[in-house]
Parts: structure tokens; sequence; C-alpha cells
């Protein structure tokens, strides 16, 4: 604010400057007088230049400290926001919030303030130095200025269109290259890179004409806005230069008064600036407010408690039912009930809601109706974090990170020490992979575990999960990369590692979880039989055919139980 009030007074100063120069310095011809003048014009442009200086300082280091804040609570919102919000919203649009539309906001939005301050500041002291020359033809120039509003009212729902589809066709563009680059191998051997170049044509094409569409009304506003400048200038000549020429205006006061005139506009000017870019900004600031407002569809309540330690796992579901986003229901009125201890497996066929089953449990998402209770306790009154150190869901698709292996392992537990490690790697026989990295495990596995193989990178998942030591594992197809044999010998290591862990197993290949405590055979999110694998053979039923269904029998042994684990 100081600098914004030191600016406009220092703005008053050269044009009585030149007056003075005019009407008293240039009819002297006094060499004295001259270069007291021109000092003075130095000392103005010196302290002006300095002021801008500063200015430009507070100025960065303002919008640097917006960016870093909007884009951390974006950030924290994010994090918050549950499954639902990331599995329907493209990766391409989260990011284009979190850096183009802040850095948008930041950019344009943080010079607004001293922008709009700036430019009334200026419009008071010039219409204030107008009115002290010549208030006759200050008065003469404030019926063109309503001709602004007309513009404004005029243009506003406009540009506002106009911005609005411009940001939409550049999210549509930033979404489509994030996805595309995301699968660019699965697209080459698609052989469709001519199809996903056209896709992009169009996107982009749409975008550069709503950017077209959007600059077009911006200077259509602008020029109309000159024109009300022009007419203003034509009069204040006309009848400045009249009032010249009779004697009442002297040809400095005139040179003063233009100079004043045309600063005056220059604040109509930022005025102008100022309604296009809150029009920009006014876009991404609804989306990131978007973002912010939105709740999330897993809230954590306030009374919300830890489990009490040791957690035993014991599981039930009562009256379960679930649907995606209102639609036909995934699960209905579901009762299942997983002692401590106990090994589970879920099978189906696709679409029968054993992965939806796991994701309730792990309270990715909540149920409709009913309850999930976990050592009786209902996990929507557990806090998050508890739930989660308690509950580890090992998806099919694991997520790795771009730093080394070990890096990736200590995600599960911090502090592991390195026997804790080497244990891990043990009973997710990663002993292969862990010779074969030229580095071991301080090896960089690439962005999404790319360098590793599909069966190596679930393997660093299970490793990973066995560093969390939960109380309940769910296993949602968490090998299927691996062949028949390996994913018998990571569940024989499992089940000796977890012997009083509840482990809910997810698989296609039925054999090889013959040895499991029970098997639970959903149908349409209903529990169509459940019992042991020897039991649901002899009923010849919905098991009988999905464990003769090819691909099934994929192992021709089944896996003995460890010894010293439940039975």
């Amino acid at each position: 604010m100081s600098l914004i009030v030191l600016t406009g007074l220092i703005f008053l100063l050269d044009p009585l400057l030149i007056k003075w120069l005019i009407d008293r310095v240039l009819p002297k011809k006094d060499l004295r007088l001259l270069l007291l003048a021109a000092t003075g014009f130095f000392l103005i442009y010196i302290t002006r230049l300095g002021l801008s200086g500063v200015a430009g300082l507070v100025y960065f280091r303002t919008v640097q400290d917006l960016v870093f804040t909007i884009r951390l609570s974006l950030l924290h919102q994010m994090n918050r926001l549950s499954a639902d919000y990331h599995e329907t919203t493209p990766v391409g649009e989260k990011v284009y919030r979190m850096e183009q539309d802040v850095d948008q906001v930041a950019e344009l939005g943080s010079s607004l303030v001293p922008f709009a301050f700036q430019a009334l500041f200026n419009a008071v002291f010039m219409i204030g130095a107008m009115m002290i020359l010549d208030w006759k033809l200050t008065c003469f120039v404030f019926p063109l200025m309503p001709l602004f509003f007309v513009f404004r009212r005029y243009f506003a729902d406009r540009l506002h269109e106009s911005s609005d589809e411009a940001r939409h066709q550049s999210n549509r563009e930033s979404s489509f290259l994030q996805e595309h680059l995301c699968s660019i191998i699965q697209i080459q051997l698609l052989r469709q890179e001519t199809g996903q170049t056209q896709a992009f044509i169009e996107r982009a094409t749409a975008r550069v004409k709503a950017l077209k569409d959007r600059n077009l009304t911006e200077i259509l506003f602008v020029s109309c806005y000159m024109g009300a400048i022009a007419l203003a200038t034509i009069a204040v000549v006309a009848y400045g230069g009249y009032q010249a020429f009779i004697g009442v205006l002297t040809v400095g006061g005139l040179v003063a008064f233009y100079g004043y005139m045309a600063r005056l506009f220059d604040p109509l000017h930022a005025g102008v600036e100022i309604y296009s870019r809150l029009n920009r900004v006014s876009s991404s600031i609804q989306r990131i407010l978007e973002v912010i407002e939105t709740r999330p569809s897993v809230a954590e309540k306030t009374a919300a408690i830890r489990f009490s330690s040791p957690v035993r796992g014991y599981v039930e579901l009562e009256d379960v039912s679930f649907s995606y986003r209102g639609e036909h229901p995934v699960l209905c009125q579901l009762n299942l009930r997983i002692e401590a201890g106990e090994k589970v497996a879920l099978v189906g066929v696709s679409g029968s809601g054993k992965s939806t089953l796991a994701k309730l449990i792990a309270r990715l998402y909540d149920v409709k109706q009913g309850s999930i209770y976990v050592d009786g306790i209902d996990v929507r009154d557990v806090r998050l974090d508890s739930l989660r150190s308690t509950i580890c869901y090992v998806m099919q698709e694991p997520v790795l990170f771009d730093m080394t292996l070990k890096e990736n392992l200590l995600l599960g537990k911090r502090y592991a020490n390195e026997q804790e490690l080497r244990h891990a790697i043990d009973v997710a026989d990663l002993d292969d992979l862990l010779c074969r990295l030229s580095a071991g495990w301080d090896t960089r596995i690439g962005p999404r575990g790319n360098m590793l193989s599909g069966g190596e990178r679930q393997r660093v998942a299970l490793a990973r999960a066995v560093l969390q030591d939960p109380a309940l594992l769910l296993l949602d197809e968490s090998t299927s990369a691996l062949d028949a044999p390996s994913e018998q010998g990571v569940f024989r290591n499992l089940a000796r590692h977890f012997p009083n862990q509840t482990i809910i197993f997810i698989s296609h290949r039925i054999a090889a979880l013959k040895w499991v405590d029970d098997i639970v055979v959903l149908n349409q999110g209903v529990i169509e039989e459940q019992g042991t694998h020897d039991e649901l053979l002899r009923r010849s039923s919905l098991y009988d055919s999905l464990h003769a269904a090819p691909g099934a029998l994929s192992t021709s042994q089944g896996l003995n139980r460890p010894s010293g684990s439940n039975s």
C-alpha cells in the first residue's frame, strides 16, 4: 500500500514539472533553471525506478507464496478425497487444476489487488490535479466515462463464456495427453497412433479456436474502450486549445492537463485489464474451489476412535448393500463372518462383487446400507489412519514409485531394519530379483516400477505388505501375474508368516486356494455358497463349474496347509 501511494504521488510530479518548464523556464531561457528541471526529472525517474524494483520483489515473493499455499492446500484436499473421486476424475484434469489453474490464479490474481488499488489512487490523484488546473475542462471529460460501464455490461457474459470455454478445451487437451502418454506402448501395440493423433488434433484445434474466440472478445472490448479514450482526447484537445487561445489556460497548463488526462485513462485501461483478468481467473478460481469444497464420501467422524492393541482381525458384514454412483447394486443384503486368524477365499465370476467387498472392508468406499465390523467396531467409527495401519489392501495392479527398491519397501514400514527387509523379501520370494538388480535394493525401479516385470511388481507390493504387518490382509488378485507354482509358493510363505492374522484371498486360480479355511462363492452380489473346497465340490454347484472352468485348474496340486497355522 505504501509503494502504491508513493508511486501515485510521484506520477503527479512530471506533468507539473513540464508545465513549469514550458511556462517559466523556456521563456526565460535560464540555463540554471533548465538544469534544475533536468535534475528534477532525473530524481523523479530514479525514485520511480527504485519503487518499481522494490514492488517487483514484493510481487514476486507474493506470487511464489501464493502458488505454494494454494498448491499445498489442493494437495492436502486431494489426499483427503475418497476413491470415488480419484477413480472418476482423470489424472490430467487433477494435474491441470494443481498446475495450470493455480499458476493462473497466482500470476494474474495476485496482481489484481495492488493493480486495482494503484488504479484507484492514481485516478483520485489525477482527478484532483486536473480539477486544480482547470475544473471546467475536467467536467468536460466526465460525461464520457459512463461509456466504460456500458461496454463492461455488454461484454460481461461474452468474456466469461469465452474464458470458460477456453479453460474447458485446454483441460480436454491436457487430460488426453496425460492418458495418451501413460498408455503409449499399448497404443503402439494396437496400431492406433494415427487415430490417437487425429483425436489430439481435434482437441488441440478446439482449444486453439476457444483461445482465439476469447482473444477476439477481449480485443473488441479493449477497442471500444480505446474509442472512448479517442473521443475524450479529441474533446480535451479542442476545448483546451480554445481556452489557450483566449488566455484562460496557458500552453504549459494545456500540456500538463493533457498529460494528466492520458494518465487518468491509464487507470481506466487498468480497470478494463482487471476485468478481463478477472474473467480469466474466475474460471480457474471456480475449478480450484470445486476441489477445495468437495467433501470426501468416506469421511472421518469427529469422535472417531483408534483400534485398541492388539487387533484380532475378526470381520463381520451385516446386511451390506452397495452400488457405485447409484447404479445397479453390486452387493445386496450380504452377511458374512470371518473369524480372527481365518484364511478365506472369495471366488466368483467377474463382476460378482469380490473386489468391491475388499474395498468396503478397507473403507475405500462406505456401504450404502448395513455395517462392516472389525473386532466388533464399525469401520466408520474408526480413524482412517488406525484402520489403514490395521488393514492392508494389496491390489491387482501394484502401485510402485520412481525410487529405489528399498525406498519402495520402506513405504510399508519407514524404519524397518535390514533383517526385516530381508525377511519381507524372503516371504515374497524376491531373492532372484535382488540378485539380478545391478545395485541390489538400492536400484531405482523406474516410474510405476516399469523396470520390473508384472510378477516382480506384485512381489514387491506383497513384500511391502509384509513389512506393514497388518492384522487383516486383503489380497485382490495380487498374484495374478505369477505362474501357478510361484503363486502357491507365495501363498505358502504368507500363510506361514501370518499364522494368526486374517487373510482374505481373491483369485481366479481356485486350485491354488483349496487349502484355505473357508471359500465364499459370490454371484451377482450375494453369497451363493460357502464352505471348504471338498464340501463345495460335493454339492455339484456354481463352485464346481468355476473350478472346472478353463484357467481355474492352472495347477493340479492344492497348497498344503503350513504347519503351525490355524485350520
